[in-house]
């Protein structure tokens, strides 16, 4: 039984190695002024979104193209936040709100009063508000130690990938031998880039290919480091 990945990389401007293991267990400068009453504010009002639904991604180090941690690194982006939360392009959330189930686990979507929040701060001039008011910093875990628990097997990839510079984003296939020779329920499952390599790999899908040919999907998430945990009672 082998494992295959198929992975997206994508381009920056630095040589990064993608190689990446998969575990199983059983712009320019704000003009500040004091908020009004009722005004709109990132202290108060948009960072508390940034942290619930886009920070995950959007930090140091992480997949997407720039942070929105603080006032500094998300001013300048203002209006193209407007643009895409309107859109709902951002935060990717790829399910039909208006039909079939509609609330899920971990959804990072916005709400229609968010999208509003949001936009009124861009078109007010993203005002950055009173410092007071700002939430704490959310603490992120750790992002290299396995989330799922100790895996009772790790697949590494059968060989080391390192991601041109300046490159279009690219879909990758790689296949390694799992080393299994008997049937096993899958409890959990999670992939992980090595070090320094998390900025190069967005998302990936692991599945099992079988011997007959066949095959079938174990994970299918982003951001990378996302485990995926199967209910208790899958393959009984």
């Amino acid at each position: 039984m082998k494992v295959t990945s198929n992975f997206r990389m994508l381009g920056i401007l630095a040589l990064a190695t993608g190689a990446v293991s998969v575990g199983l267990t059983a712009h320019g400068a704000a003009i500040e002024q004091a908020p009004s009453a009722g005004q709109v504010t990132f202290t108060k009002d948009v960072a508390p979104i940034f942290q619930r639904s886009c920070q995950n991604c959007h930090r140091p180090d992480s997949i997407a193209p720039m942070s929105l941690i603080n006032y500094e690194d998300a001013r300048p982006w203002a209006r193209s936040i407007k643009q895409r939360v309107e859109q709902r392009s951002m935060p990717p959330w790829h399910v039909d709100r208006t039909v079939g189930i509609r609330k899920f686990k971990d959804d990072p979507s916005l709400t229609d009063q968010e999208i509003v929040t949001l936009s009124a701060w861009a078109a007010a001039g993203a005002p950055r508000g009173n410092p007071a008011d700002l939430p704490p910093p959310r603490q992120f875990d750790d992002a290299d130690r396995w989330h799922v628990g100790k895996p009772d097997l790790i697949v590494p990839m059968p060989k080391v990938f390192t991601v041109k510079t300046e490159a279009a984003d690219w879909w990758g296939i790689f296949e390694a031998d799992s080393g299994l020779t008997e049937d096993r329920y899958i409890k959990a499952v999670e992939a992980k880039p090595s070090p320094g390599a998390r900025r190069v790999v967005h998302h990936s899908v692991e599945s099992l290919v079988y011997d007959d040919g066949g095959s079938g999907v174990m994970r299918s998430t982003g951001p990378l480091n996302s485990p995926r945990r199967n209910p208790a009672s899958t393959g009984r």
